[in-house]
């Protein structure tokens, strides 16, 4: 019992640790390679910069690396930066690996210095600081993925009621997008912005699924190029696909309602069933071993 307690006081320390840590490089406010920015852009802490530099250089070091696995672990890792954008899109997957790796050596050192030194308690407080930010990462892509899926049916019924008022596809979901705030307007936000560069419609759309990667939205955008390329009026079939969306946005939550007294059953295992038998059985024990008997 005191190890897993301990287990979970060093889990909870670690999450804050390295949550602390990714908040501090956000400030940066790091564009392309991370040493240009760092020399760009100078920070009251002298410990941040060093850190970017290493790893800036450290990562162009993995890059050299040829190994397949490594290398398509590196490509998820990237798109999954991609697909976030903000301040995780500002490194490249072999910068936030190295970063990954210093964030184990410094929980290791930490342990050492202040918890203990055996190498099993070492290695488990190195694994975890090791694997937190990566967690985070797909963490933060999960949710964004169901932000975008919640997003979607809101999203068609006022891009239908906008083009049943006159509008074309573009200038609504240029209004929308107004109105509209979350991470599915930031990626029409950007389709636009290229388009009205001159880059190609249907490129622009086409890249807003990869980035996504959410299957809805692929399935939405789909069929707004289909229609452009027949040139129908889209109202009725976004509406229809509003509603398509809502039916399956209402399945979603319902799975996620029947799978909740499974997950429950970790904590009552873990915690609350426990405790329960040391109040019950606690006061048999102690007088048992007290007086010798019942």
């Amino acid at each position: 019992m005191f190890l897993l307690l301990f287990c979970i006081s060093l889990l909870i320390a670690v999450f804050f640790a390295s949550n602390a840590f990714l908040s501090g490089v956000s400030a940066m406010e790091t564009e392309g390679k991370v040493h240009n920015a760092v020399e760009k852009k100078k920070s009251k802490s002298f410990i941040m910069p060093v850190i970017l530099r290493w790893a800036d250089a450290t990562g162009f070091l993995f890059s050299k690396i040829k190994y397949k696995k490594f290398q398509n672990y590196m490509s998820k890792l990237q798109s999954d930066l991609t697909s976030l954008g903000g301040d995780y899109g500002k490194f490249n997957s072999y910068q936030y690996f190295s970063l990954c790796l210093f964030s184990m050596s410094g929980g290791a050192l930490f342990c050492a210095c202040f918890v203990s030194l055996d190498i099993m308690v070492l290695i488990f407080a190195a694994a975890l600081f090791f694997l937190l930010p990566i967690i985070k990462v797909k963490e933060a892509v999960k949710k964004r993925k169901e932000n975008v899926f919640r997003q979607l049916p809101d999203t068609a019924d006022l891009l239908s009621v906008m083009m049943e008022a006159g509008s074309d596809f573009f200038s609504a979901a240029d209004k929308v997008t107004a109105i509209l705030k979350g991470p599915l307007s930031d990626d029409f936000k950007d389709a636009l912005a290229k388009i009205s560069l001159g880059y190609d419609k249907k490129a622009a759309l086409n890249e807003m699924i990869q980035k996504s990667g959410v299957e809805q939205l692929g399935f939405f955008i789909r069929t707004i190029i289909m229609a452009l390329d027949a040139g129908v009026g889209m109202s009725d079939t976004l509406k229809r696909l509003a509603e398509q969306m809502r039916m399956e946005r209402a399945s979603a939550a319902e799975k996620k309602a029947q799978e909740a007294p499974i997950k429950m059953l970790i904590p009552l295992v873990l915690f609350i069933f426990p405790t329960i038998f040391i109040v019950i059985f606690g006061p048999i024990v102690i007088n048992f071993v007290q007086t010798g008997g019942f």
